[in-house]
């Protein structure tokens, strides 16, 4: 299948690069012509290639005949298969199948690691719209756990002039020195992909805050603000639901990063995060993640990266806590369907 790099514009990954650089793109691609009909991706197999559709249409779909649904469809342009491409899935969620005879570029684990490795735009972009997807996943799981949970009251946080002069005098607060910036990035899971260099470059730029128990870092529907690590201590990180009461979304250990999707989305905090303990935090500043994330060098890519395996991990945190909630919630509306040894096990999960 000849292609003419001039005539790709349509595909809007490729959108304002020059010739060259769609030409080694498309070296790194195999071109594909499928028939009508065909199923080329099934539910549950393992596939790390991502496809871009140059003709024809695909459908998106789960479970098998008679009882196929139908999750979307994709034409001309569009591309799908981002999240396996980067192995953050590590089996496909649903199937895709022909609908008409289909051209196609299929790239491949070994071919974005090419990309990655020559840091082409197109890997560039591949990630940037995986972060975005990702915040967007992870604030539609987060609006469904409030949506299904009853929650808890919480303890409003101390105010006033009293906690003022304690706070001042530093009571509540833990005890000593943090711990090193650049320790805590390299016993971080989210970190271990950067070199030293970069780590010591990113530890200069980050500031160490202490927190008394009880002291609210986040607030759920601001605006602005920073990112965070755990470098000592606990983090609760809670959500309104509709019942006006907070659902606890997870527990925060050191080396966790938080705070990040806000800035990655620019929309509104999605969570209130309240000190557990006594907690030292290092404060990775909004400016820095904006202007870092954006830009096409090593920096950027290491920490973009970074943020996407940090929001991976909190998207499977909050995926398991909205598999409990839902089963809690259906045990509250419909206890016929529960045995009761299924009722007991969610007790003992709660």
């Amino acid at each position: 299948m000849a292609l003419d790099p001039r005539e790709l514009s349509f595909i809007r990954i490729l959108r304002g690069l020059e010739p060259e650089q769609i030409m080694s793109f498309l070296g790194a691609c195999r071109s594909a012509e499928v028939p009508a009909d065909t199923v080329i991706m099934e539910e549950g197999e393992v596939d790390r290639s991502m496809l871009f559709i140059l003709d024809g249409e695909l459908e998106v779909y789960i479970g098998s005949p008679p009882a196929v649904v139908t999750l979307r469809r994709a034409g001309r342009g569009e591309h799908l298969g981002e999240l396996a491409a980067l192995g953050l899935v590590t089996r496909r969620s649903a199937s895709v199948r022909t609908l008409v005879d289909t051209d196609l570029l299929v790239l491949d684990e070994a071919g974005l690691a090419h990309l990655r490795g020559v840091g082409h735009p197109v890997a560039d972009r591949i990630e940037g719209e995986v972060l975005h997807a990702l915040s967007a996943q992870l604030r539609e799981t987060d609006r469904q756990i409030a949506a299904l949970a009853v929650g808890e009251t919480l303890e409003p946080e101390p105010d006033g002039m009293w906690h003022r002069m304690i706070r001042s005098l530093g009571h509540g607060r833990p005890l000593g020195r943090p711990p090193k910036a650049l320790q805590v990035l390299k016993s971080s899971p989210h970190f271990i992909g950067l070199t030293n260099q970069l780590m010591e470059r990113l530890a200069s730029e980050l500031e160490p805050v202490a927190f008394a128990e009880g002291d609210r870092i986040l607030e759920e529907g601001s605006i602005k603000g920073d990112a965070w690590i755990v470098a000592a201590g606990r983090v609760g990180a809670w959500r309104q639901t509709a019942m006006d009461k907070h659902e606890k979304l997870a527990t925060l250990q050191p080396g966790a990063l938080f705070g990040h999707v806000s800035i990655m989305d620019g929309d509104l905090r999605t969570a209130t995060c309240i000190a557990e303990t006594p907690a030292w935090l290092y404060r990775v500043p909004r400016e820095l993640c904006e202007t870092l994330v954006d830009n096409a060098t090593p920096e950027g890519r290491a920490l973009r990266r970074c943020l996407i395996d940090a929001s991976v991990q909190q998207l499977m945190t909050a995926n398991q806590r909205l598999d409990q909630v839902a089963r809690e919630h259906a045990a509250r509306k419909r206890p016929d369907l529960f045995t009761p040894a299924d009722l007991e096990q969610v007790r003992r999960e709660d």
